[in-house]
């Protein structure tokens, strides 16, 4: 996915000067009027005149969006995607978007109109952040670090929302820790008027739960054959596709559709237990095995390399595949990864009632824990926060002011639901950016034609037809994987210890007894005390064998004071306390993720040094109401 960043205003000239990118270049654009600056290629143009921009991709489209009667059809391979949505817009107008099925963000300029769209896919899977100028000039980018170190926006951190990123390792809705910093809607159409400066947003989808009562196999059946025909639809051009293989799953599945067709990369830091299943699920499907070595040091650089990348989704580790571009590229002409399988057709992140076992620890039981009021819904969040740092902010105060109703609509963090209950079993994905994966996601995206066959709208719809008891008390991914290929669901999961043909009643206790074994009983040794037997690191221990963290705090621990409640003390505290046996994980990886960003370090010193005019990105407080600084 290629990144994205412009500006659009009214006052002649678009405020793009000394505006360099967080990674210290000069932005460079591609298109420049007397109102609208866009980076990102050349656009393309309309009969009307109107200039388009994508970001992303397009799969195919539905007629139904325009009253036609076909119903989904796959764009052909031999198609641009823009050239793609030119013909679909200059047949249907405008109200094609709706039945556009991809991961895309569309931009589209009609100076004579004197406005600029923006349109998102149905999640928001590609963010688009926006903030105004001093002037009143719309600043926009796909990096929201980008947005915050434009020379006229003026902007900090926001003590709530930023004590929401570090409890959650998220950020909600469109809200973003940058003061004035928003992203777009999903499912929206945005349009800013050059002239008035007015931003309006048509939302054109939201989530809808609709369930359809029918036997699970019936739904097993339906699955399996949408899954097919996405994957089908992607990889029929003759190329050599990646899966990114874990031992569990959702990338079994992609493997039981591609086959010898595949080549299995996996990510590894020694021959656990994780990539042995890997290896194995590879070689039954008679797909070419490469595995992808990652250790301690890969781990321990990810800060510096992605740094520039970090956007309040997750931690700066999560762009997993950073440093593997040339080998990935060397080895497929094409990416494919099982992520949101568990957000759309598992228990996650569903709310569901525990029992408390004693010692031995917390059952998470496959029983919904019904919430059906705001107040409910706000406890089950905070009940879920990762940690409880010590911020001058109360975090139920910051919810409370944030999730609220509208009329018949309930609005989360400036994102609009039909009701509570797709807002509880769908908002991680409404918008995508509601889950910590995105930054994985796009970190995937930026090394070639990548595609996660989940997120297909077909797949979606699907999902929201399901009752949801079958996602508490059945497994659709294993039963859909038996039915391709029941070779490899016969291979045990790595984690619960069974393999995908058992069914979930004796697959739940097999698991609990299996991880209370592990835990309690026996465990096989990894060579280092931070490796496991899963697909990550444990980066608890990692911070306590490794001195990075300490030196990057040396290095980024004074940019504390651009952060709202939190000093360079409290983060020393937190390592100490660490390196000496308590849990400040989330704490010290959240708040280093911040601390490292190129934005706060330009936040921090406008703080300190006010008068500072020796950067052009650097800008004081306009005093003398003139054009210069």
């Amino acid at each position: 996915m290629t990144h994205l960043y412009g500006v659009g205003g009214n006052d002649g000239t678009p405020a793009t000067r000394g505006w360099e990118a967080v990674d210290g270049t000069a932005h460079e654009l591609h298109y420049e009027d007397d109102r609208v600056a866009v980076s990102n290629g050349s656009p393309r143009r309309l009969a009307d005149g109107t200039l388009i921009w994508l970001v992303g991709d397009v799969y195919g489209f539905d007629d139904g969006a325009v009253g036609g009667s076909a119903g989904h059809s796959p764009r052909p391979t031999d198609t641009d995607p823009l050239e793609y949505c030119i013909d679909l817009l200059e047949g249907h107008g405008e109200r094609c978007v709706r039945g556009l099925n991809g991961e895309f963000l569309l931009v589209c300029y009609d100076a004579e109109g004197g406005r600029l769209s923006f349109v998102t896919d149905r999640l928001g899977s590609v963010p688009l952040y926006h903030a105004r100028t001093v002037d009143g000039d719309l600043v926009f980018s796909t990096n929201v670090q980008d947005v915050a170190v434009h020379p006229d926006v003026e902007t900090g951190f926001d003590p709530g929302y930023l004590h929401e990123y570090v409890v959650f390792k998220r950020t909600l809705g469109v809200k973003t820790p940058f003061e004035g910093v928003e992203e777009l809607h999903p499912g929206s159409v945005t349009t800013f008027d050059l002239e008035s400066g007015e931003l309006s947003t048509d939302v054109h989808w939201r989530p809808r739960y609709r369930p359809v009562d029918r036997p699970f196999e019936r739904i097993v059946d339906e699955f399996t054959a949408t899954f097919t025909q996405v994957v089908e639809e992607w990889t029929d051009d003759g190329g050599e596709y990646g899966v990114l293989l874990s031992g569990g799953s959702d990338s079994r599945l992609i493997l039981g559709v591609l086959g010898e067709r595949a080549v299995g990369l996996h990510m590894t830091d020694w021959t656990n237990r994780e990539a042995r299943a890997a290896k194995r699920a590879a070689d039954v499907a008679g797909a070419r095995f490469v595995p992808l070595p990652r250790g301690g040091e890969y781990r321990t650089g990810s800060l510096e390399r992605n740094r520039h990348l970090s956007n309040f989704t997750g931690w700066f580790t999560q762009p997993y595949t950073t440093g593997m571009e040339d080998e990935i590229r060397g080895e497929v002409d094409g990416l494919l990864s099982g992520l949101y399988a568990d957000t759309l057709f598992k228990r996650f992140p569903l709310p569901e009632r525990t029992l408390s076992m004693g010692p031995i620890g917390t059952l998470t039981l496959p029983i919904e824990k019904p919430i059906r009021t705001i107040p409910e819904y706000i406890d089950w969040l905070v009940e879920g926060a990762y940690c409880d740092p010590d911020l001058p902010t109360d975090l139920r105060s910051v919810l409370e002011e944030n999730v609220y109703r509208d009329g018949e609509r309930v609005i989360n963090h400036g994102v609009s639901y039909d009701s509570i209950e797709d807002m509880v079993y769908f908002g991680n994905l409404y918008p995508l950016s509601n889950d910590d994966d995105l930054l994985f996601q796009h970190g995937l995206s930026r090394i070639t034609r990548y595609r996660t066959p989940f997120l297909d709208d077909r797949l979606i719809d699907l999902a929201l037809s399901i009752p949801i008891e079958y996602r508490h008390r059945r497994n659709l991914i294993n039963r859909a994987v038996e039915r391709l290929d029941p070779e490899l669901a016969a291979i045990e999961h790595p984690h619960t210890g069974v393999p995908l043909t058992w069914r979930f009643p004796a697959e739940y206790v097999a698991r609990s007894l299996v991880a209370a074994w592990r835990k309690h009983v026996h465990e096989e040794q990894p060579p280092k005390p931070y490796m496991t037997n899963g697909p990550w690191l444990d980066d608890s221990e990692l911070i306590r064998s490794n001195d990075f963290l300490g030196e990057a705090i040396e290095r980024y621990g004074e940019n504390a004071r651009a952060l709202p409640g939190i000093d360079r003390t409290t983060i020393d505290r937190y390592y100490d306390e660490h390196r000496n046996g308590a849990d400040r994980l989330v704490e010290l990886y959240t708040l280093m993720t911040v601390l490292s960003m190129p934005a706060t370090e330009r936040i921090e010193t406008e703080i300190t040094a006010p008068n500072r005019t020796d950067d052009p990105i650097v800008h004081p407080t306009r005093t003398d109401g003139g054009d210069d600084w």
